[in-house]
């Protein structure tokens, strides 16, 4: 059993990731139509350079740190390089100087994002695979999840709520959006810092990394062979994907859709999102006593309705409805907190489902073909979001046509509410219960569950 140091320590890394992730996701694309004037259509295509990266160094990255034999382990050592890096590029995103041409915005855009995205890759996937050696247990990964999960809720707070209370207390926009960034890096390096320093790797699995003869690339490619041919995570992995795809386009549209649909301002983010998250974070530990006698699948599909029920009831929300979205929000925010647990605790049993399969246990791997499927998913929901305002003529800080209002009402509730629920048949399908995960353990002799205490 790991103690309750160990799962706080681990969680405190989630605060500081998930906090850049939430003020890109919801605050990013608005920042640079917007405050640094730069065309929707090139933001999206400069963002997109940086995911085109993704597709190689998602896996690759994976399995390197597989490989990875170190004296801080095999996972912990990217956190100790990794932190200061990672909170450098991560201010720097925010940084656009003014009066650049479109072609020099992108190239600034593209470059700041690719290194941010390369070194979150490099801390980010090692952390999160660190989980899944930490505990074998079916139900104390669910636990570790839980706290990891209340970390993350913190940091998408901060990312989403106190990032434009940051931009509106400088004395500019453009001001505020750098002086965040920088105090939003220094925190993500911090976060991770404590990690590193907190949570040690078990040794039986710093022991365990393969020593494989074959050449660097065949390796490469037998490994993520072997990865691909695990079902039960193809159809983890495809049915969150759809699910990133869908909350994504939520957050990047969601401003517009508070500022222009509901004819509010950004100061009315705070609160909303406050709503929101509130809710996500009573959740989680009702998903976790829900999850503890139902199947994961099930209740990560009960968590999806909730949700879709909600985007669907956001599309018809008029302007000065506040109270009604403030409603419709905290609905969304029950399904959603199935989502910030049930996931993660998933991943660790496929993971166990591999091992069976190819009698190799390759963490990294898995992970980074997860994290390439999420980041994927997100980078669509950003280029949709950029197109989208651009097709329907969206012009920044005035009040938009019908047709402009109608493409931003899509993106935040039709569109989700449908990736939401293409989800659904995949997790049916899912095939891993608690049950056949006791006999997946059994099968591949797993008895070391006494050394991976913290």
């Amino acid at each position: 059993m790991l103690t309750l140091g160990t799962k706080l320590s681990y969680a405190v890394g989630n605060v500081g990731l998930q906090m850049l992730i939430a003020a890109m996701g919801f605050l990013l694309m608005i920042f640079y139509t917007d405050v640094a004037l730069v065309p929707p259509a090139v933001a999206g295509a400069a963002l997109l350079v940086g995911k085109v990266w993704d597709t190689i160094n998602d896996p690759l990255f994976g399995w390197v740190t597989d490989r990875t034999r170190s004296r801080w382990g095999r996972h912990r050592v990217y956190l100790i390089y990794g932190a200061i890096p990672l909170a450098v590029v991560a201010a720097a995103v925010w940084m656009v100087p003014p009066g650049l041409s479109p072609v020099a915005a992108f190239l600034w855009i593209a470059i700041t994002y690719t290194l941010f995205d390369t070194l979150m890759t490099l801390v980010q996937l090692p952390y999160q695979a660190m989980a899944a050696n930490l505990t074998r247990d079916y139900d104390e990964r669910t636990s570790l999840t839980a706290f990891a999960s209340l970390g993350a809720l913190i940091g998408f707070f901060a990312g989403s709520v106190l990032m434009p209370v940051l931009v509106r207390a400088a004395p500019d926009a453009r001001t505020g959006y750098a002086l965040a960034g920088a105090c939003f890096g220094l925190a993500a390096g911090m976060a991770v810092a404590v990690v590193a320093w907190r949570v040690h790797e078990p040794v039986a699995d710093e022991a365990a990394a393969p020593a494989d003869p074959a050449p660097a690339w065949d390796s490469v490619r037998r490994t993520l062979l072997g990865t691909l041919r695990n079902r039960p995570f193809l159809l983890l992995v495809s049915a969150a994907g759809l699910v990133r795809l869908g909350l994504t386009l939520v957050q990047g549209a969601l401003a517009y859709f508070v500022i222009y649909q509901l004819q509010g301002t950004q100061g009315d983010l705070p609160r909303l999102m406050a709503i929101l998250l509130g809710v996500v974070g009573v959740s989680l530990f009702a998903w976790k006593r829900v999850v503890d006698r139902w199947e994961k699948n099930r209740a990560y599909i009960l968590g999806l309705v909730f949700s879709a029920v909600g985007l669907v009831m956001l599309y018809w929300i008029q302007p000065g409805q506040q109270g009604m979205l403030a409603a419709v929000l905290a609905l969304i925010g029950i399904g959603m907190g199935a989502h910030w647990i049930v996931p993660y605790a998933m991943v660790p049993d496929t993971i166990d489902h591999g091992h069976m399969l190819a009698g190799e246990r390759t963490t990294g791997m898995y992970y980074g073909l997860y994290g390439l499927v999420d980041k994927i998913a997100r980078t669509v929901a950003t280029v949709v979001v950029a197109a989208v305002l651009d097709w329907t003529h969206y012009v920044p800080n005035v009040a938009q046509t019908e047709l402009a209002l109608q493409g931003i009402r899509t993106m935040t509730g039709l569109l989700p509410a449908l990736c939401l629920a293409f989800a659904i048949p995949l997790l049916m399908a899912y095939p891993i219960t608690r049950a056949r995960h006791g006999e997946i353990r059994r099968s591949v002799g797993d008895v070391r569950d006494s050394q991976f205490a913290s």
